[in-house]
């Protein structure tokens, strides 16, 4: 069985999509319509402009989608697919509950909501952590302050006010729980900083209809496929609470002996599934 894996924010580079951009013109026009700027013009840029969340989540989103038509024209076929954070939006894309226009809707109107809670939070990672310390740490601090991504047991990203995420830090190094890596982000992302971004995005989701499903996608929610179940709700508590991706990767080996194939730029999930992998 194959995997399709979608990378999310932070996967994002200079370039990205260029030799895509030339095979798929139509979709190109459609994306430079609805987000209104030239989107391979952006993904040029060397500037700050492609990692503002505003910006990030659109343009990562397209070059996937891309990348996605790209591999399908070879023949390739997913069992299930998945998607980290934003790349979840592909993960629905590819599985047919949105199409490529709607997507980028959602993901535009996403990103901008987003980045709109600058200031209200930050983000660290946290390598080869003790998760049962890094856990005590969290319900200390809580609310204030939480594990956001559960990537693997060698790298989690954890959030909070910037107060409660400067305070775990101190604690987490001091008491060599794991390796402290501050992440450059808008907010909070994940956790209840985001519930006004959420509450406006359920609002605007509800605009939308979305199909039932042809492929299983894996929610980072539950770990386990949507239920395809009241969309608004489930894509706004997307920004809410924690994306499962190590337990998501954990129920897709259980299903029977699975390959995994990252399909966007670079090789963050593929990193991450050889982690989980190792690791079990």
């Amino acid at each position: 069985m194959l995997t399709f894996m979608f990378p999310g924010q932070g996967a994002q580079h200079r370039g990205m999509g260029a030799a895509l951009f030339e095979q798929f013109p139509r979709q190109v026009e459609q994306a430079n319509a609805i987000l209104g700027y030239d989107l391979p013009a952006l993904c040029q840029q060397s500037g700050p402009k492609l990692n503002d969340t505003a910006f990030t989540q659109p343009a990562l989103f397209a070059v996937n989608a891309l990348a996605e038509m790209s591999v399908r024209r070879t023949g390739v076929e997913p069992d299930f697919v998945i998607g980290h954070s934003l790349g979840e939006y592909n993960a629905l894309l590819s599985a047919g509950v949105i199409d490529f226009e709607t997507g980028l809707q959602l993901v535009k109107m996403r990103g901008e909501l987003m980045a709109r809670q600058n200031g209200k939070g930050t983000m660290i990672a946290v390598l080869d952590p003790d998760l049962a310390q890094l856990q005590a740490v969290a319900d200390d601090l809580s609310p204030d302050f939480c594990i956001a991504n559960d990537n693997s047991p060698k790298q989690l990203v954890c959030a909070g006010s910037v107060a409660a995420v400067e305070e775990a830090s101190r604690r987490i190094s001091a008491g060599n729980i794991g390796k402290v890596v501050p992440l450059k982000v808008s907010g909070a992302f994940h956790t209840r900083f985001m519930a006004d971004a959420a509450a406006e995005f359920r609002q605007f989701c509800a605009r939308y209809s979305f199909k039932p499903g042809r492929l299983p996608v894996v929610s980072n929610l539950s770990a386990r496929p949507h239920d395809g179940r009241d969309w608004p709700e489930r894509l706004s508590e997307h920004l809410t609470r924690p994306v499962q991706w190590r337990q998501s990767l954990a129920y897709l080996r259980q299903q029977g002996p699975m390959l995994f194939q990252e399909v966007g730029p670079g090789t963050v999930l593929t990193t991450l599934a050889k982690a989980n992998l190792t690791l079990h």
